[in-house]
């Protein structure tokens, strides 16, 4: 008997992502942080909001947020062993519990180890850098020759006087 290596691997399906992460032995952490393994960008999902982890053979689920985390529509108060089609409520995101072959249009992200896994790359954000937003330099005045022009104007009108008026 031969053993097909991608026949029970087990995954979490992220359905409007239409994009399946592989669970491996250690925990899998869904959240809002960035160094999630499923990150999902809601305001009603915790920083750290569910956990699946590797239990003997079986893959169970841990909600750790605040917020809970449901299973085919019902809460889950206390750990919940996974099974074959379950439906994982985040938020209102919706992760599916899959083993084996998955849906046409699938694609599986290949999973980072936390040697290479940058957890500040989904929040790192480019500098920009524009005139408009960056700081504006105001002018400076030009003190020292305003007065200076002044009173030579001023003294070439006294002066004209003088001379023209004697």
């Amino acid at each position: 008997m031969t053993e097909d290596s991608g026949k029970d691997q087990p995954y979490l399906v992220y359905e409007f992502e239409r994009r399946a992460y592989p669970l491996s032995g250690g925990p899998f952490t869904i959240g809002r942080d960035a160094g999630s393994d499923v990150v999902i960008r809601e305001p009603s999902v915790s920083r750290s909001h569910a956990e699946v982890r590797a239990e003997g053979e079986e893959f169970v689920l841990h909600a750790t947020g605040a917020t809970g985390t449901k299973v085919n529509g019902k809460a889950v108060p206390a750990p919940l062993k996974l099974h074959h089609g379950d439906r994982i409520e985040v938020g209102s995101a919706e992760l599916t519990f899959r083993r084996g072959k998955l849906p046409l249009g699938v694609s599986v992200v290949d999973s980072a180890d936390g040697s290479t896994h940058d957890p500040d790359s989904m929040t790192r954000r480019e500098t920009i850098k524009s005139p408009i937003l960056g700081a504006v330099s105001t002018p400076q005045k030009k003190s020292g020759m305003l007065p200076v022009l002044l009173l030579l104007v001023v003294l070439l009108a006294v002066a004209g006087y003088y001379f023209f008026m004697r």
